[in-house]
Formats: C-alpha cells, structure tokens, sequence
C-alpha cells in the first residue's frame, strides 16, 4: 500500500465512478483501475461493489475510508513539517543502466534529467552491476537497472518487462522457415551478442554455458539499428528486444521465439534491502512506479 494508492481511492469514492475520478486526477481510468485491484489485492478484500449505477462500497471499503483519510490527515502534517524544518529540495541519486532512459516514459525521462519543483535528481549512467554497486554503497538512493537482480541485496520492483527474440536473415539462413528457436539450433551459428558489462549479454552467455552449448561470437555490439543492418544483410543470427524490430525490417529478417523460454528481462526499481527510505524517498519511488502504471 501506498500514498497515492490512498488519495486514488479517496477520489474514486468522492467521484463515485472511476471514469470521473481519472478525469479529476489527470489520470487514465486503466492506470487508476490497475491502482486499486493492487490496493484491494494488498489489502485481501473487496472495496467496492460494481453495479450498473457505479460503485458502491462494501462494508470493508467502508471502513477503510475511515482509517485511510485518518491516515492521510496524519500524513498531510507530516508533509507539513518537513516543508517547514527545510525548504530546500531534496536531492535524489538515480543511477540508471546505460541507455536505458530511452525506454522508459517520457514523463519519467523529464523528471531524470531535468528534476521537477519538489526533486534535484544527480542522474548517473552506468552498467547494472556498477548501479547495484552505487546503491549498495549508499552512493545512489535508487537503481533503475535492466535485468534480474539479486534480492538478498535489494528491494526490487519490477516496472515493465521486455520480451528477448532472436532474429535470422530472411533469404540467407535456414531458421528463417521456423518460428522458433532452440538453443541447440544456434550451435556454432554465428551470432551477434551484447557485451558481457551489459546483462542481457552475461544472461546470453550463462543460458549457452548452462545447456552445454557453443557460442560463435561473430559480433558483439548493444546497438539494436546496428544489430539489425548487420543480420539483414549477412547469414547471422542476433538476439534483440522485439518493440526494437520494425513493420519494415520483416522484408529481411525472420524473428524467432526462444522454445521452451519466455526470454523475458526486466526493468526493475531498486533500493538496498533494509534500507529505511523517508518520506520524500517513499514519494519518489512511488511517483516513478505510478508513472510507469499509468502508461499501461
């Protein structure tokens, strides 16, 4: 549960209907829908009866209203008093993996880049594992980071997830008459693969190591463009994110799915496990969680 889970609901029950309620906070209606099935999932109850006149709160939501504007009176004097003890903004150290600002929301690569009237954010780029290592050694607040991390160090959110494909030339290779993939079909296939700083290219690498399978490393590069151009014009094989393949690209190259794997990497939110964030750091996670939930 959190903060803006509190002020969507109260909204949702002074509006009456979600739809009104999106319109009042700038919000779309899937974005607020999504915030309330986690706040009523977190919770392990219902808040609200649908009916065709609207919504209707069950005798739970009926009660939560009560505590959660109790709440939100003491949280508003909260905000209150620290406004008052320090007027000057709070900085906040992101450190992201390299690039991967340009596959976030817009409105999330505004407030990185620029800050906003309540943040100065001290943006960093970097590999993931030197954004884990900032984090763990309190020389970030968070971690925007591409790719699994490990949960006994960190607090992780994941915010979207983004779906790995392989990609073969349409004329020139074999695979081009499959759909999918198995790993021992790229056997000795020559492949491009990112490099091993970056975690796609160490997660290729252990999933070849894994099954016993030899990699043929004909190019390493993390340029989707570049990887693309690459295989539309020579017998290779190439792993990239499927959004990054384009209508016009199909002409010359064959995406294939991994078989038997989903190939998914995500894009996760972190902070150091046990770390005690404050109120204005509990705001600003929140703030890009939202974000991302509402460009759903």
């Amino acid at each position: 549960m959190d903060i803006n889970q509190l002020v969507y609901f109260g909204e949702i029950c002074r509006a009456g209907s979600l739809s009104k309620a999106a319109e009042n906070l700038h919000i779309s209606q899937q974005g607020l829908s999504l915030s309330l099935k986690r706040l009523e999932k977190s919770l392990g109850c219902q808040l609200f009866y649908r009916n065709s006149t609207g919504l209707e709160l069950t005798e739970a939501g009926t009660l939560f209203l009560q505590e959660s504007e109790a709440a939100m009176e003491h949280i508003n004097r909260i905000y209150q008093y620290c406004q008052t003890v320090n007027e000057s903004k709070r900085q906040i150290t992101v450190a992201c993996t390299t690039n991967l600002i340009t596959r976030i929301p817009v409105k999330l690569r505004q407030l990185l880049l620029w800050g906003s009237e309540d943040f100065e954010i001290n943006y960093i780029e970097d590999w993931t594992s030197s954004c884990e290592s900032m984090v763990w050694d309190n020389r970030a607040n968070f971690g925007l980071v591409y790719g699994p991390c490990d949960e006994t160090q960190f607090q992780s959110t994941t915010l979207d997830v983004l779906k790995q494909v392989f990609i073969v030339n349409q004329q020139l290779s074999p695979l081009a008459q499959q759909d999918t993939v198995a790993l021992t079909d790229l056997a000795n296939y020559p492949l491009i693969v990112p490099e091993k700083r970056c975690r796609p290219g160490t997660h290729i690498r252990s999933m070849f190591e894994s099954a016993g399978i030899p990699l043929n490393i004909a190019y390493t590069t993390d340029r989707p463009r570049q990887i693309i151009d690459l295989v539309a014009n020579d017998d290779m094989a190439a792993r990239v994110i499927l959004n990054d393949v384009m209508e016009t690209d199909l002409s010359q190259i064959k995406v294939l799915t991994l078989q038997d794997d989903p190939f998914l990497l995500p894009i996760c939110l972190i902070y150091k496990k046990g770390q005690k964030l404050n109120i204005q750091e509990r705001y600003f996670m929140h703030l890009i969680i939202d974000t991302f939930d509402n460009e759903v």
